[in-house]
C-alpha cells in the first residue's frame, strides 16, 4: 500500500463492482422511462432476429440448444454440485461466496424486473414466462460464469488452466445471452442489463469475502 493509503489493487477490485453497478442502475433507468433511442435499437435488433432466425433451422436449433444450458433446473443442478464439491473440500469461503452471490442476484433481479415489468417481444420462439427486463437466462448463466472463474482462479495453480477455465465460462455465458435475443425471448438491453448485474454482484461479493486479503488465492476458511 502507498504512502498515502491508496492501493492500486484494491481500487480495481472495487472499480469491477462499482461500474458495472452504476452501468446498470443508468440502462436499468432508460429502460424503465422507455427512453426512445434505446427503445428504436433494441426493436432493430429484435427485428433483424425476427427475420434471421426462422429462415435459418441450423442457427435456430444451435441457439435453442445454448438457451437450454441456462435454464433453472441445469444451473440449479449445476449449483448443487459445486455446493457439495465445496463443502466436501471444506472450502467454507467458497461455499459463503456462492450462497451470497446466487442470492443476492435472484433478489435484486427479481425486484427489479417486478419495478420495471416490461414487455417481452412478441412471436418468441422459445418458451418464456415473466416479464423481459433484466433477462434471467442471461443473469443466472453470467453469475455460474463469475462464480465458476472467481472459484476456479483460488482453486487452480496453473495460470494457463485459469485462463482456459474463465475463456469457457465466459464464452458460453455470452453465447446464452446472445440466444436470448436470436429466439426473441429478450431485447437487447434486457440481455445487457443481465450480464451488468451479473458482474455487478458477482464482483462485490467476491470483494466482501476476499477483499481484504492481498492474494488471490484466498484462505478456505472464514
Amino acid at each position: 500500500m502507498s504512502a498515502t493509503g491508496w492501493n492500486p489493487a484494491v481500487a480495481d477490485r472495487r472499480a469491477a463492482a462499482v461500474v458495472p453497478a452504476l452501468l446498470f442502475a443508468v440502462l436499468t433507468a432508460l429502460v424503465a422511462a422507455r427512453f426512445g433511442p434505446l427503445m428504436r435499437l433494441d426493436a432493430a435488433v429484435s427485428g433483424a432476429a425476427r427475420r434471421f432466425t426462422p429462415a435459418h433451422p441450423a442457427w435456430h436449433a444451435t441457439m435453442s440448444a445454448i438457451t437450454h444450458t441456462g435454464d433453472t433446473n441445469v444451473l440449479l443442478s449445476l449449483a448443487a454440485v459445486a455446493l457439495i464439491v465445496l463443502l466436501l473440500r471444506q472450502h467454507r469461503t467458497g461455499v459463503v461466496f456462492l450462497l451470497l452471490t446466487v442470492t443476492a442476484t435472484s433478489a435484486v433481479r427479481i425486484a427489479v424486473m417486478l419495478l420495471v415489468h416490461r414487455p417481452r417481444p412478441v412471436d418468441r420462439l422459445t418458451a418464456t414466462s415473466g416479464f423481459a427486463y433484466p433477462s434471467g437466462h442471461t443473469t443466472s448463466s453470467a453469475i455460474a460464469a463469475g462464480i465458476v472463474i472467481v472459484l476456479g482462479w483460488t482453486l487452480l495453480s496453473s495460470r494457463r488452466s485459469r485462463f482456459a477455465l474463465a475463456a469457457v465460462a465466459g464464452t458460453w455465458a455470452l453465447l446464452v445471452g446472445i440466444s436470448r435475443v436470436a429466439l426473441l425471448a429478450h431485447w437487447p438491453s434486457d440481455v445487457v442489463g443481465g450480464w451488468l448485474l451479473a458482474c455487478a454482484t458477482t464482483a462485490a461479493a467476491a470483494l466482501t469475502l476476499m477483499g481484504k486479503r492481498s492474494s488471490p488465492r484466498y484462505s478456505t476458511g472464514l
